[in-house]
């Protein structure tokens, strides 16, 4: 697979007109739309995405970025989700949580470590500040907890704008909880205060983590909840318990125990062979090149000098050198690099005072701690200890046990990406050529390709795993040309967002470039032989942003049934299968003016 993704990289050289652009995807930190231009030609990669925007996301807005690309590659995972409010979700959600609280159950959230779980955590947090749930524990189990909260915190800019706004005008920062507690291991969740609890744990398909040891401990307490809050993986633990119908699940469950009797002596044995084994490969190599011997290596236990000599046979043997411990060893007339020289003894004196005198207090440089730092230096301790622990050797006993499901089970969508209508509606608006489903099961992936082929449909694939695509050129129908200097001179150029647009006539000749490669030059043609044509309105407007400039130049509009009609006079409405605009009134100084205001809606290419 890897071998396959080398090989499909193409080189870029400088200078080559493709330019890469990336997005807001709206789904998770760091998500991103992609653009790539080439040509003039764009591409889009939008997997995952998420139009809605969430309490720490912006949502992402492809329609108002992207028109008619000529290639789309988006994911179909989402497609067999159906529409659902947002508020109705979260009513249900914290009213599931709190029905759960009050009846003294504890309530477990299976969530990724650092993605869509900053969702939930705003959530909460906001719940638990809004309400005074101190009763309650609300917790973050991750191995990665802290380090999670701290890249949050320093993310702000690239979540909601809000969280930007906040902290610019308050100095508050949206991941700066209060009520949520941090924990690395069940053990830390052991530690604290026996309430009835909030607990997001890692991992969501609880295949392994702290999610799947709380499941054994609470899955068969009637009064406690499960929430799923995306979509199961495939064959995993967390997929069984939200499909399962029986209420019973296998589970294998492993721990790592400390090596005991003749499995120690054993794995004793096999360590001490192979480190033999090591320092024999390393005593065989040649050591005819190392002419002298560092001071450190020469030392030996009775304070004389061990040095390798090589005999007939070209062994090694450990001879020792009778000489005294400050003697300097040189074999041959020329020293080598790191051979040890004679030395002065020396003695770093620390100064209490500085260059002027003035007693130097280190209390005064040192950093208070609070709580936190505390805390997370005591955690760091903990770790420490628990490494130091696990240095022993150990071994993996897996026991298989049948889990009695009594629980409350519930799946909540939460994963943070465009449902089935939502995402027709949007390939639908930006109109690609050709489109691209990757990513989701087979059914998700063939419910967006049907939801997609209406109309004017783009041509649609749906590629296997390490399947290549050939995209048609008529989607992708770029030339590249260069524009001579008096071509350039002769055409009016307009601008159109980033673009320049202009009507061109020219012939396009072959030349050689400086370095004596082929290109395509296109020059003018002469007068004689240019054709007529008319001018090319480029843009589009609504009539709504028309009556806007139409009321700001004094002229009374009102709109009727689709109609835009001006001081009484004229009219202006869109007809026809094309939308065209229509103008109507008596020639008049009023009839130009409105003409005007509407010819400054477009970009006019004469």
């Amino acid at each position: 697979f890897v071998r396959s993704c080398v090989c499909a990289c193409v080189c870029v050289w400088a200078g080559k007109s493709v330019s890469i652009t990336p997005f807001n995807a709206g789904h998770l930190v760091g998500g991103t739309v992609w653009r790539i231009n080439v040509d003039g030609e764009d591409v889009v990669y939008a997997v995952d995405i998420n139009h809605r925007k969430d309490l720490h996301l912006n949502g992402a807005n492809l329609e108002q970025i992207f028109d008619k690309p000529a290639l789309m590659i988006t994911s179909g995972s989402s497609s067999l989700v159906s529409p659902v409010s947002k508020q109705a979700r979260d009513r249900e959600f914290l009213g599931s949580i709190m029905n759960t609280l009050r009846h003294d159950g504890n309530v477990l959230l299976p969530v990724d470590t650092a993605g869509r779980v900053l969702e939930l955590i705003c959530l909460l947090e906001t719940h638990w500040q809004k309400n005074q749930l101190g009763n309650y524990e609300l917790v973050l189990l991750t191995s990665v907890a802290y380090n999670t909260m701290e890249f949050a915190k320093s993310q702000l800019e690239w979540m909601n704008t809000s969280f930007t706004t906040s902290f610019e005008h308050t100095r508050t920062n949206a991941f700066s909880t209060k009520f949520m507690k941090i924990c690395h291991s069940k053990s830390d969740l052991l530690k604290l205060p026996k309430k009835p609890r909030v607990v997001m744990a890692s991992l969501a398909s609880m295949e392994s983590g702290p999610a799947r040891e709380l499941l054994i401990d609470w899955a068969m307490v009637p009064n406690n909840l499960i929430v799923f809050t995306q979509s199961p993986v495939a064959d995993s633990l967390g997929h069984h318990l939200q499909t399962g119908l029986s209420g019973s699940v296998r589970v294998q469950v492993s721990r790592r125990i400390p090596l005991e009797g003749k499995e120690l002596e054993q794995h004793i044995m096999m360590e001490e062979e192979k480190r033999i084994k090591e320092e024999k490969g390393e005593k065989g190599v040649d050591t005819k090149e190392n002419a002298a011997f560092s001071l450190e290596s020469a030392r030996t236990a009775s304070g004389a000098l061990a040095r390798l000599a090589s005999t007939s046979n070209g062994s090694s043997v450990l001879e020792v050198v009778d000489h005294g411990f400050k003697d300097v060893l040189i074999e041959g007339f020329v020293p080598s690099e790191d051979c040890a020289g004679p030395l002065f003894p020396f003695k770093a004196e620390v100064k209490e005072e500085d260059e002027y005198g003035e007693v130097i207090d280190a209390s005064r440089f040192e950093i208070d701690l609070n709580e936190e730092d505390i805390a997370v230096a005591n955690s760091a301790e903990a770790m420490d200890v628990e490494f130091e622990a696990d240095a022993r050797p150990t071994k993996v006993v897996s026991i298989g046990m049948t889990l009695h499901l009594r629980a409350t089970v519930m799946l909540m969508d939460f994963e943070g990406k465009s449902d089935s209508y939502s995402m027709k509606t949007i390939i639908g608006n930006i109109g690609p050529r050709e489109l691209v489903v990757v990513s989701g099961s087979y059914d998700a992936v063939q419910t967006l390709i049907k939801g997609v082929k209406s109309g004017d449909s783009p041509k649609v694939h749906d590629p296997d795993n390490l399947q290549f695509v050939s995209v048609s050129s008529a989607a992708i129908s770029s030339f590249s040309l260069k524009m001579s200097e008096d071509l350039l001179r002769v055409i009016q150029l307009q601008s159109i967002g980033p673009y320049s647009v202009a009507w061109v006539q020219g012939r396009v000749e072959e030349k050689e470039d400086d370095s004596g490669n082929a290109e395509h030059v296109l020059g003018p043609v002469e007068k004689k032989f240019r054709s007529q044509h008319t001018a090319a309105f480029v843009g589009d407007f609504s009539l709504g942003d028309l009556r806007h400039d139409l009321v700001r130049s004094g002229i009374k509009t009102e709109l009727v049934q689709g109609v835009l009609v001006c001081d009484d006079l004229i009219s202006i409405q869109r007809a026809g299968p094309d939308n065209e605009i229509v103008i109507q009134g008596p020639l008049s100084p009023k009839y130009y003016k409105v003409r005007d205001i509407l010819y400054n809606q477009y970009s006019i290419c004469s």
